[in-house]
């Protein structure tokens, strides 16, 4: 039979067909290769199979209708200010103001809004989340024309729920799988010490629900009757709760192979469910619950007979933990491993509190006792700090993982594969930072300024202003992950060119959550910074303009030279003349955000960059830059590089060589 104990073969290449058609053409070659291996092993009819399943997939339209005016449908999800809305044309995700509640059915008036894309390297890409979760619309609610409450089950949990507030938010946690804003704190060091996985409604609590449930109806029925009754009442819970994929993933491997076991086995059924999962959407490659939850179990199958297998599960997830956090737990397993027990009986205390076996008390204090054992987790967990692993390393990881357990399988030795993945590991923590080149890199802020310059060889990382956006954290929402993710521990210095909001809102944030050696933010005529010198210019002039009181740097780079004149004024670009006459300026950050209060042609005349940099707000209320600005910076044929447009940009410089990417 060409289906059974080869799905597996086909979800790959249904996978495959995705990737290439998502996210890179290379593996369309990878496809290929498959097609050709599976020819070789099992015949035409697995690769007439192949070719039907994923030429469908590569043909399955995507259909992203215009978002009408009106709207009705039923709430799928419902968070702070926003709700997720099952419409006849999509899932929208709706902004509203309103009192929802889950499984309302609503009509509204609304406002269609485009969705984000990252602008930063690294950053998140909303679009891409949402499409994940096979969302594709979004909108604010304008008007809510009708509203009706359809009760269910989620209800039902919800009102037996403690009036304890932080009893509650567990409950939700645990048996809703909502996180509310009063654990953020907690959910952030799950997050970092990469243990949120056993908090995520999985596998875990599902067994646990199933054995819960056999135990009671096997008091009073047989067998087979009640694991009917089990999985029936266990599919009352899932499907009323809100849009969680593993749950999805655990309850149809458990009842799909409870009921087709004769025939398939668990990876037939894990690889059934990816297949149906692509068709139902493709974009949930992009979804990290999807990812995540597939990709272990898989994992889980492959090593369950093996006495080292929680072991082999850990390290399978180290490039996704590196992906998502930029470093990784050094003692992560041992916790994770201590700490499964205590997370069940946690899981047991929430349910026995809302069916009201008298479990609050000790509820109550087992949240007390594990808020403590987070602290000082938190306190004691040292971290590798590594970087976001590039393609090349997750695949040379992962080909050294399969080695290792196909070794493991052949009962062969696995030292010098080890070795090869530690070797890996420390090449990728060396290559991360000791770059051979130096980057100049302008942040996307939005109306801000914020320059990094990177100096090969890390002789120094230097930020120039931090930029700062009111009631949004820039810091550890932006600039930090960004650093992190390059593989940047630390700042050497931090210059402020001037205290206004957008150029320096972040640096108080920036300097508790992230390590700077030094912060300048007055006047220094000249500092060396490994390859980089840094002279300030200052004419005699007092000025009363806070913008013209602007510390104005002139950065000597091996390859380029760079101008920053904050948010500089024509007056201070006239003062200053005589001494801008005699420097070689290739790159210059324009003053004031393209304001036509700067950038005078006398100025582009004094110092002939043939590069311009524009930190810049889309669409922004101050209409930067001006258009006699840009005009200017054409006329003189020079680069014009601007965040609005291109987003985070990059100038590279390498010996006496630069290139600019985008």
């Amino acid at each position: 039979m060409f289906i059974r104990y080869h799905l597996f073969y086909y979800a790959i290449g249904c996978l495959l067909v995705v990737l290439g058609r998502f996210c890179h053409p290379i593996f369309y070659f990878v496809f290929m290769m498959i097609g050709l291996w599976g020819l070789w092993r099992f015949g035409w009819k697995y690769l007439s199979l192949l070719l039907i399943l994923s030429g469908l997939l590569f043909l399955l339209p995507i259909h992203i209708s215009e978002l009408p005016s009106q709207l009705s449908g039923k709430v799928m999800k419902v968070s702070e200010n926003y709700c997720y809305l099952k419409t006849d044309i999509g899932t929208v995700k709706l902004y509203h103001d309103e009192q929802l509640e889950y499984n309302d059915l609503i009509s509204v008036n609304v406002k269609p809004l485009d969705m984000n894309e990252n602008t930063n390297d690294y950053a998140f890409n909303e679009k891409l989340y949402l499409y994940g979760q096979r969302v594709f619309y979004k909108a604010t609610c304008q008007k809510l024309l009708t509203q009706e409450h359809n009760p269910s089950f989620y209800h039902w949990l919800q009102q037996r729920f403690s009036n304890q507030t932080q009893i509650q938010d567990y409950q939700r946690l645990f048996l809703l799988g909502e996180r509310s804003e009063s654990i953020e704190n907690d959910y952030q060091q799950l997050a970092q010490l990469s243990l949120v996985h056993l908090f995520a409604l999985s596998g875990m609590h599902i067994h646990i629900l199933v054995l819960g449930f056999k135990r009671i109806f096997g008091l009073f029925f047989q067998q087979f009757l009640s694991r009917l009754f089990s999985y029936f009442c266990l599919a009352i819970y899932i499907f009323s709760l809100p849009m969680q994929i593993s749950l999805y993933r655990a309850f149809f491997v458990l009842v799909l192979y409870d009921l087709f076991k004769k025939w398939f086995h668990e990876l037939d059924v894990l690889s059934f469910l990816v297949i149906v999962s692509l068709f139902y959407n493709p974009y949930i490659i992009y979804n990290i619950s999807f990812v995540f939850s597939y990709f272990i179990y898989f994992i889980v199958i492959l090593t369950k007979q093996r006495k080292n297998s929680s072991l082999l599960i850990y390290t399978s997830t180290l490039p996704i933990i590196l992906n998502l956090n930029y470093q990784i737990p050094l003692i992560s397993y041992l916790v994770s491993s201590f700490l499964t027990p205590y997370i069940e009986i946690f899981y047991g205390l929430c349910w026995l509190s809302v069916l009201g076996l008298w479990s609050i008390p000790i509820l109550s204090v087992w949240i007390s006792l594990f808020q403590s054992l987070l602290s000082f987790l938190d306190a004691l967990t040292p971290f590798l700090n590594i970087a976001k692993p590039n393609f090349l390393f997750i695949v040379v990881y992962y080909i050294i993982y399969f080695l290792i357990l196909y070794s493991l399988e052949l009962k062969q030795p696995i030292q010098k594969y080890i070795a090869i993945m530690l070797a890996l590991f420390i090449s990728f923590f060396v290559y991360s930072r000791y770059k051979i080149y130096g980057e100049i890199t302008m942040i996307d802020v939005g109306q801000g300024d914020c320059t990094l310059i990177r100096l090969p060889m890390n002789q120094g990382n230097i930020l120039i202003d931090t930029g700062g956006i009111k009631d949004y954290d820039l810091a550890t929402q932006t600039l930090i992950p960004y650093f992190r993710a390059i593989g940047i521990d630390q700042l050497d210095y931090v210059y402020i060119s001037h205290n206004d909001y957008d150029h320096c809102g972040a640096l108080t944030s920036l300097h508790e959550h992230f390590p700077i050696k030094h912060i300048v933010e007055s006047y220094e005529q000249k500092r060396q910074i490994g390859c980089a010198t840094i002279q300030m210019l200052k004419s005699d002039r007092i000025y009363t303009e806070k913008n013209d009181q602007s510390l104005v740097m002139y950065v000597q780079l091996p390859a380029c030279s760079l101008l920053l004149t904050g948010d500089a004024s024509t007056q201070v670009e006239s003062d200053l003349s005589s001494q801008l006459q005699n420097l070689d300026v290739d790159i210059l950050k324009v003053s004031h955000h393209g304001s036509r209060s700067a950038t005078s042609s006398q100025f582009l005349n004094d110092i002939t960059p043939s590069i311009a940099m524009i930190g810049v707000k889309k669409n922004n209320l101050y209409h930067h830059p001006s258009d006699e600005v840009i005009e200017r910076l054409q006329r003189k044929k020079i680069t014009i590089l601007r965040t609005d447009q291109d987003g985070m940009f990059h100038i590279r410089f390498y010996g006496k060589s630069r290139y600019i990417l985008k």
